[in-house]
């Protein structure tokens, strides 16, 4: 089952034959994938994540919060901010997808000051930069593709000072403490999230996640038609 095509006008990044490109890209995986048992709204993010990474692993490896998909919908028709971690995010979101709800993007690691803060406190520029931001989070969107101390500090400001995110999308990819802080974000019981378990992730994924919560929060999860 999938989402309905959007016209162009709401599409203006994809012309004719990239819309064609991709909806025989995921007609293919619907027919790779078969019965995979997901509900609607996380297999919209799962297929978006495959068809990015070509790796239909990840269908067994990304974990959704019970609200996660909800609250980061809401999240975004109320034109909540995007906070990530790395410009990589950033610029990987089409601008036309964060137009929709009007969207802004702060990745506070770009912040001149940011070298500074880590210097002071002895830590990493994540981390620094996201301290600095602290309770700024609340009801807003958090997306970790990349540092995993990034991810860390934002639990422990979910932990520590009550911060409360609309949602938190944490898969940072690597070897040095990304399993570590996506299990522990994992283990959040009260804060929405998708996470990748394991050591795969990266900001390409966290740029699909993002892009399929757009496209669902517009036509999905908003009682658009779907095909």
């Amino acid at each position: 089952m999938s989402v309905a095509p959007f016209s162009t006008e709401d599409r203006p990044g994809l012309v004719a034959v990239g819309r064609e490109i991709e909806r025989e890209s995921f007609r293919i995986i619907d027919q790779e994938m078969g019965d995979h048992g997901l509900p609607r709204d996380r297999w919209t993010v799962v297929r978006r994540v495959i068809h990015t990474t070509g790796d239909p692993d990840y269908a067994s490896r990304i974990h959704f919060h019970p609200r996660a998909m909800e609250s980061g919908a809401e999240a975004l028709r109320a034109g909540s901010v995007i906070y990530t971690d790395t410009r990589m995010i950033q610029v990987g979101l089409s601008p036309w997808r964060l137009q929709w709800f009007g969207n802004r993007v702060v990745t506070p690691v770009l912040e001149p000051q940011s070298q500074r803060w880590a210097e002071e406190l002895g830590t990493t520029r994540s981390v620094a930069a996201f301290r600095h931001v602290g309770g700024a989070i609340d009801g807003q969107i958090v997306a970790v593709g990349n540092a995993p101390t990034a991810l860390l500090e934002v639990i422990r400001l979910v932990e520590e000072t009550g911060a409360r995110p609309a949602l938190v999308i944490g898969v940072p990819v690597g070897f040095v403490q990304a399993v570590e802080s996506k299990e522990a974000l994992h283990g959040l019981a009260d804060t929405p999230s998708i996470t990748v378990l394991g050591r795969k992730g990266g900001s390409t994924v966290a740029v699909a996640i993002l892009h399929a919560l757009l496209e669902w929060a517009r036509t999905g999860a908003a009682g658009g038609p779907q095909s």
